[in-house]
């Protein structure tokens, strides 16, 4: 894919992971469209970066999805990238939080239909342009999951299925499916799951250059290894992975932006 004149959206843009991918594809020239839940965050983002068109929208809630399109295919029909990148993370105590089932509707509704109900909203406009493409930002805990945030764990395996099916079910169209598996990067929710954690620009960087060699899915820094080990031994993996990563048992936290 072409990493220079594209129009590109990107959910959850207003920080952490989406912010750096936003800013990385507008230093590229890219016209960049970000969204999100929360008008603070989406203000603060568009003080800082003049250039990007902002659209507060909650991808849990269908008519905001279907709203923000409709203003998309008015403004910027000619967009032909979608980063989904919106997600939120619970701690998840099976054993001692009461409210660990409301917590998961929350993630899967953010996580997997949120990006589930974009994708499904994107796709006339991106099926009408010679080159185009879906970028979903799952996680090396697709492969190997974090006991700790297991929910969000679940959602991520489920976004590493859907892409595996999307990518078949639109071969033969121009639309190009690409995955991105970090490893635990330098966010709120990294720093609680713990471990080493890469920086959320050297992420965005990954993605440009995956991007760019076409390369379906995109794993960088610890996230190489551990496919290696995954792929070799799944238990030695997640061997590998619950000694890397700790949250204390009970913690149970509030809901945080992945995005």
């Amino acid at each position: 894919m072409n990493t220079r004149g594209n129009t590109v959206l990107v959910t959850g843009g207003a920080s952490g992971i989406g912010l750096a991918i936003a800013r990385a594809f507008s230093d590229l020239g890219n016209r960049v469209l970000i969204c999100g839940r929360n008008p603070e965050a989406l203000g603060e983002a568009k003080r800082a970066n003049p250039e990007f068109h902002v659209f507060q929208c909650d991808v849990t809630q269908p008519d905001q999805v279907q709203m923000m399109f409709g203003m998309i295919a008015e403004r910027h029909a000619d967009l032909n990238v979608l980063v989904n990148n919106a997600g939120v993370a619970f701690l998840s105590d099976f054993l001692h939080d009461d409210e660990v089932l409301a917590k998961a509707q929350r993630e899967v509704e953010t996580n997997l239909l949120g990006t589930l109900r974009v994708t499904k909203a994107a796709l006339p406009l991106l099926l009408s342009k010679g080159a185009a493409a879906i970028v979903t930002i799952s996680s090396a805990v697709a492969l190997v999951p974090v006991p700790s945030t297991a929910i969000y764990s679940a959602t991520k395996a489920a976004l590493h299925s859907l892409s595996v099916s999307l990518r078949y079910q639109l071969r033969g169209t121009s639309v190009k499916v690409f995955e991105v598996m970090p490893p635990t990067v330098d966010t709120e929710v990294g720093r609680n799951i713990g471990g080493r954690r890469l920086a959320p620009r050297d992420v965005a960087k990954a993605v440009v250059a995956g991007f760019r060699r076409n390369a379906h899915e995109i794993r960088m820094g610890a996230a190489k290894a551990l496919y290696v080990a995954y792929r070799i031994s799944p238990g030695l993996a997640e061997h590998i992975l619950r000694r890397a990563t700790a949250v204390p048992t009970g913690s149970t936290g509030e809901p945080r932006s992945l995005s």
